[in-house]
């Protein structure tokens, strides 16, 4: 078996986990689910020998853990100059970008406490990503990415833009 079809098994994992964060309630246990899809999803790009989106997911996964000890938003800070760094010590081509891009925005996201500008951060972040992977040529991945769009989008539009229901429509 190829690193290749590993990568697609580790993503499929990591798919696994980011369904199952949508459907639990409590945030401890939704941040524990994301650290799991982020760490599975550095092993997956590892996999791919791709390393500034590897480093990317580390440092998400780190953000997770983070958010269940503290909201403080000094950590924002920390987390996006970090991602930078972490990024031009990895680069190796305009995919690098990308990843980083995707990291900022989901970063951004966390740390905001309007969940309309969370789910609009985090919308930017899922596109990054989905184009990040559609171009890294990773199936499970950008499936994965592209259902978390649309189930963000899907979300949006329910809580944001959908007109209310009256009872005699």
């Amino acid at each position: 078996m190829t690193p290749f079809f590993w990568s697609q098994v580790v993503a499929a994992c990591a798919f696994s986990c980011g369904l199952a964060s949508y459907q639990l309630r409590q945030r401890r246990m939704v941040l524990l689910c994301l650290t799991c899809l982020a760490t599975l999803n550095a092993v997956h790009f590892l996999l791919l020998d791709r390393h500034t989106p590897a480093v990317m997911m580390v440092l998400t996964a780190s953000r997770y853990v983070t958010a269940i000890y503290s909201k403080r938003r000094r950590y924002l800070y920390l987390f996006l100059v970090v991602a930078v760094i972490g990024a031009a010590v990895t680069f190796d081509g305009p995919l690098s970008w990308l990843s980083m891009a995707a990291v900022l925005c989901g970063t951004v996201g966390s740390f905001h406490a309007s969940d309309r500008s969370m789910r609009l951060c985090f919308m930017c972040g899922n596109s990054c990503w989905l184009v990040h992977n559609l171009l890294a040529i990773t199936p499970v991945a950008t499936v994965m990415e592209a259902s978390f769009l649309i189930s963000n989008v899907l979300g949006y539009w329910k809580f944001y833009l959908r007109r209310p229901q009256t009872p005699n429509s």
